[in-house]
């Protein structure tokens, strides 16, 4: 049995914060979305669900191991289900316009359930990322989230909803990758030479300008490109350029990267529309004769959405590469010399593999970034799930807000803790943890 001072303050902080949210409305019933409506407690409607509940929450700061994570993903279900079950009652008998909004009580649960799943014991952390995602996987199989207003809402815009989704994850993936090539590349050369310490600043004031001053400023120069310019003329200013930057190269890298740096912005416009229409919802178009335009190179839409993105996206790609890389013991460098590898073997097998957690890391915070703000190209129609959020903006409605923040939010925990999850695979297989 523990005693009172050997619990966990985190646990016992969240489980307060539990008890707390059982006290407060858990559901708004409005009348249509736009209305104001009347906060309902959990306790009259489902009084059974809402003590199991609370016992849950005075039982899970007394437990260890594999019980703490078991419980705590009750309690997630168990947040579902009670949400569900009350929304469920009062809107039985209600028009079919009425809104079962989510109120304090509900979110302060998230807040807990959360704060309980970061403060768990360390030998019971290892479970928590099974639990709590089977929990919310059996709430959405058994329709517990069904009847509140978000669902209900997303639900009425059909198969737009998935196009939007779809739309949003491939802006935000094709800025990435773009970020990805241009980026590690920069960040190994500003970790090789102190001449290319401008690159960090570079990114650093990228990320300084505003992204509707950006989409502002891309706006005219797209729409001017795409106008005036072909497909093939790009594509041949954009080799030739490379070809000049790398003769440049060999005499003046700084005067090669100066010649490089319009026809990589060009390249990057070109590219990260060409692969979003690849693998977003808009069919791809290639004739060479035609202008820019007939690709998707425009002032509005997808070109400046992924170009920005892809801007915002290089701080944490050449962070990560650069400090990666510095940070690879000089005792491995003198091993791979003593080894007798060259400067490319040494990059590729000793600093790159050793560097790898770190640049992993870069991604991961670029990607989870990029899914966030890839929300606000919606207001220079690139639309996204923040066409949804815009919507509900314009016409007042927080749960259509929802419809498009709560899918974002799931999206951007999901790739951090997958690439999290790989990112301690690649430790361990390196020998970096114990």
């Amino acid at each position: 049995m523990l005693r009172l001072r050997e619990l966990n303050p985190v646990a016992l902080l969240a489980a307060g914060v539990g008890l707390l949210s059982l006290a407060l409305p858990w559901i708004t019933l409005k009348p249509n979305r736009l209305l104001e409506g009347t906060g309902v407690g959990v306790w009259g409607l489902e009084p059974g669900l809402a003590a199991a509940l609370a016992a849950g929450w005075l039982a899970l700061p007394w437990l260890r191991r594999a019980a703490y994570p078991l419980l705590l993903g009750l309690l997630t279900l168990g947040w579902a289900v009670l949400a569900g079950a009350v929304a469920g009652d009062l809107l039985e008998g209600e028009s079919e316009v009425a809104r079962a909004s989510l109120a304090a009580g509900f979110w302060l649960t998230l807040l807990a359930l959360y704060s309980a799943s970061v403060g768990a014991p360390p030998q019971a952390r290892r479970w928590i990322p099974l639990t709590l995602p089977l929990a919310l996987l059996v709430a959405l199989l058994t329709g517990s989230f069904r009847p509140l207003a978000p669902v209900v809402e997303g639900a009425a815009y059909g198969e737009q909803f998935g196009l939007e989704a779809w739309r949003h994850l491939a802006m935000a993936s094709s800025a990435v990758v773009q970020a990805l090539l241009v980026g590690i590349p920069l960040g190994v050369l500003a970790a090789r030479s102190a001449r290319f310490g401008w690159v960090l600043s570079l990114s650093g004031f990228l990320q300084t300008i505003p992204s509707l001053a950006l989409f502002g400023l891309l706006l005219p120069i797209l729409a001017q490109l795409g106008q005036e310019v072909s497909l093939g003329l790009a594509l041949g200013v954009i080799a030739a350029g490379l070809f000049l930057s790398r003769l440049l190269w060999a005499t003046s890298p700084s005067l090669g990267l100066v010649v490089a740096f319009p026809v990589g912005l060009l390249a990057l416009v070109l590219g990260g529309t060409l692969l979003f229409n690849l693998v977003g919802p808009e069919p791809l178009r290639l004739e060479l004769s035609q202008p820019l335009a007939a690709a998707g190179v425009r002032g509005i839409g997808a070109a400046p959405a992924v170009l920005a993105l892809s801007l915002y996206a290089l701080l944490p790609v050449v962070i990560s590469t650069y400090t990666g890389l510095r940070a690879v013991p000089e005792a491995a460098r003198d091993a791979g010399w003593g080894m007798g590898m060259s400067s490319r073997q040494l990059f590729w097998r000793v600093e790159l593999p050793l560097a790898s957690p770190l640049i992993l890391e870069g991604i991961r915070g670029a990607l989870v970034l990029t899914i966030g703000i890839t929300t606000v190209a919606a207001l220079i129609g690139a639309r996204g799930l923040g066409y949804f959020i815009l919507q509900g903006v314009q016409s007042g409605a927080s749960d259509m807000v929802l419809v498009g923040a709560l899918p974002v939010i799931a999206l951007a925990l999901l790739a951090d803790g997958l690439l999290r999850g790989i990112g301690l695979a690649l430790r361990r297989r390196l020998g970096l943890l114990a």
